[in-house]
C-alpha cells in the first residue's frame, strides 16, 4: 500500500498565511486535496471548525467545503467564453439572489483592481489579470480558507508580488491561506512555511 501522507498534523489558524514546499511527489497536492475536503484521509481525521469531514455524508462535505473554502490554480480555469465577472459568477451560479451575487462579484473585482475589466473574456486579459480574476472567484462566498496550488507559477515576479499582497490582505480579514508552491517569492509573504518530504511534515 502507498501511502501519499505519513502522521500529517497540522493546525490553520484564522488568518495565517501558510506555505507548502517540497519536491514533486512529496505529497503537496494529496494534502491540498484533504485541506480542501475533496479526498478523505483513509486513516487519522480532518476537522473544519471541530466538525470531523469524515462524519459528513457527500452533500454535507460539499455545502461545507462550498461555504469554507476557496480555490486558486496555476492556470487559472477561467471559462474561456463567460467574462471576468461571469467568472467570478460561476460558483454562485445555483444561488437565487443574482443581484447579489453580481454584486458581489463586481466588488471584488475592484478590490483586485479590475473593475475596468469586468466584461473582458479571458482571453483579453494578461496571466496576472487571469489570476486575480481567479482569486476574486475564490473569494465570492466568503470562505474561512483559501487554497492555492502553485499561485505565482505563470506569473513574473512583480505580477506574483501583486497577487501575493492580495493574498496579505486577504489574511488581514481573517480568512486563512495555504499556498503550495516550489516559488520561494511566495514562502517571503507566508507567516509560516512547511516542508513536505515522502509524505512527512518537516
Amino acid at each position: 500500500m502507498l501511502r501519499a501522507l505519513k502522521g500529517i498534523d497540522l493546525t490553520v489558524r484564522s488568518g495565517e498565511f501558510v506555505a507548502i514546499v517540497g519536491p514533486s511527489g512529496s505529497g503537496k497536492s494529496t494534502l491540498l486535496n484533504q485541506l480542501g475536503l475533496l479526498d478523505t484521509p483513509t486513516e487519522g481525521t480532518v476537522t473544519v471548525e471541530g466538525t470531523a469531514v469524515s462524519d459528513l455524508s457527500v452533500a454535507e462535505r460539499t455545502q461545507l467545503r462550498k461555504r469554507t473554502v476557496g480555490f486558486v490554480f496555476q492556470n487559472f480555469y477561467l471559462i474561456p467564453t463567460l467574462s471576468a465577472v461571469e467568472n467570478v459568477k460561476v460558483p454562485r451560479l445555483l444561488e437565487r439572489d443574482r443581484r447579489t451575487t453580481h454584486r458581489r462579484a463586481t466588488e471584488l473585482l475592484e478590490r483586485v483592481g479590475l473593475g475596468d475589466r469586468l466584461d473582458h473574456l479571458p482571453n483579453q486579459l494578461s496571466g496576472g489579470q487571469k489570476q486575480r480574476v481567479a482569486v476574486a472567484r475564490s473569494l465570492v462566498n466568503d470562505p474561512d480558507l483559501l487554497l492555492a496550488d502553485e499561485p505565482t507559477g505563470n506569473l513574473d515576479r512583480d505580477t506574483g508580488s501583486q497577487v501575493l499582497g492580495e493574498f496579505g490582505r486577504i489574511t488581514d480579514e481573517g480568512v486563512a491561506v495555504v499556498a503550495v508552491t516550489h516559488d520561494e517569492q511566495v514562502t517571503e509573504f507566508a507567516d509560516r512555511t512547511i516542508e513536505l518530504v515522502d509524505g512527512n511534515l518537516r
